[in-house]
């Protein structure tokens, strides 16, 4: 995105950027808030601050962002993760959320993941690492925002409205529930999803429980069937966590 202003007012919770994309920075360490900022910029994004929870729920309600960068330990001892439940509680559309967090243990990143969270990163941080993660929770956000039909990633094409799922120009046979599972992993463009947000995203019809193991694993392996049938399909890798697409070698 190309920005059409620039006015870096942090002391007023707000930089001015480009007028449809908005990234919120949910941060009270203000040095490292201006540095995810200036990341921010360059990507053309118009830029909030919250440093507290409550803050990040009323600039929320005032703007809903498509990106969150999200810290967990908070100015007011609470759990940046919180914020990911509430949003869960809201009715429609969800922003991309990138935690970045000083909690950098394993357990901490898959806590983070199972919460709802797109992507994890450390800190401190590398700017250009911080750049390409947010690119890539933006990529999957500008899908949902997009009215596209068709989704495309390597050699698997998804075309919506049909409900046909194609690898190389060759149909899969797919149920629609598979097929709604594999849109669902494929609107990430082969970043991670938790099987949290699968079986919200999936199960509709269930979203008041908790995920089913069982249920997911029979689905995922259902799949992974079908895909393995059809030359050079992109495979479905897992980890604790969840899953992601990777491209046919």
């Amino acid at each position: 995105m190309v920005s059409n202003s620039v006015a870096l007012m942090h002391g007023n919770r707000e930089i001015k950027m480009s007028e449809d994309f908005h990234l919120l920075i949910v941060e009270d360490d203000k040095t490292i808030a201006s540095a995810m900022a200036a990341v921010a910029i360059e990507l053309g994004y118009q830029v909030r601050f919250a440093e507290t929870l409550d803050e990040a729920k009323g600039v929320t309600a005032t703007t809903l962002p498509e990106l969150v960068i999200l810290d967990r330990m908070l100015a007011d001892g609470s759990e940046g993760l919180d914020y990911i439940a509430w949003l869960d509680a809201l009715e429609g559309k969800r922003p991309g959320i990138l935690v970045a967090s000083r909690l950098t243990s394993v357990s901490d990143h898959v806590l983070g993941l199972e919460a709802g969270a797109d992507d994890y990163i450390n800190k401190p941080f590398d700017p250009k690492e911080l750049r390409a993660r947010l690119r890539a929770v933006a990529r999957r956000v500008e899908t949902n925002r997009a009215p596209a039909s068709v989704l495309i990633f390597d050699t698997l094409e998804l075309r919506k409205l049909s409900g046909q799922a194609l690898i190389n120009n060759s149909p899969l046979d797919l149920r629609p529930q598979s097929f709604a599972l594999l849109n669902a992993i494929a609107e990430r463009q082969g970043e991670w999803v938790s099987r949290k947000a699968l079986w919200h995203e999936v199960w509709t019809d269930y979203k008041n429980l908790p995920p089913q193991d069982t249920v997911i694993n029979t689905a995922i392996s259902r799949l992974r069937r079908v895909l393995s049938k059809a030359e050079c399909a992109p495979e479905i890798v897992s980890e604790d966590f969840g899953y992601r697409l990777v491209r046919c070698d």
